[in-house]
């Protein structure tokens, strides 16, 4: 970041020896420049992508003629991400999930970048319990995916 903005190169140099050293009490302050998200946040968004990996993959293997009558086509399967106006942390991890991570290289970020532009986590959030409860989460049927999109 010193790099990045010289100016504030002390500065950062400061909160890299807070995070190299875990000083608890100061890393709060990491919380205000940076943000903070839980573990459990976290592990729930690669949860979702997981679930859109799933989706496409047991879409994929499914034949032609018993696929959903729920009018399941390509754009209900990608996974769009999150809303950037309300859900900034969320679509930033993901990023970083599939650009610094490399992760999930077949999702398509397209030019929204998985910027949704509209609130998606409730949504995903209603995908997920469905999905944990098919017993098969990786060769869903036709039926078990026509209930997720309509979570």
């Amino acid at each position: 970041m010193s790099q990045l903005d010289p100016q504030n190169a002390e500065k950062y140099r400061r909160l890299q020896i807070i995070v190299e050293r875990g000083y608890a009490l100061q890393m709060r302050e990491l919380n205000k420049d940076f943000g903070d998200m839980s573990e459990a946040l976290c592990r729930q968004v690669v949860d979702i992508m997981e679930m859109y990996h799933a989706l496409q993959e047991s879409y994929r293997m499914l034949e032609n003629d018993t696929r959903c009558e729920c009018n399941v086509d390509a754009r209900r399967l990608q996974f769009w991400g999150f809303d950037a106006a309300t859900e900034a942390h969320l679509v930033n991890y993901v990023r970083f999930l599939t650009e610094v991570e490399g992760l999930y290289p077949q999702f398509d970020k397209g030019s929204h970048h998985f910027n949704s532009q509209t609130p998606m986590l409730e949504k995903y959030q209603r995908m997920l319990q469905v999905w944990r409860n098919c017993p098969r989460q990786y060769h869903l049927s036709a039926n078990e995916l026509c209930q997720l999109f309509n979570a």
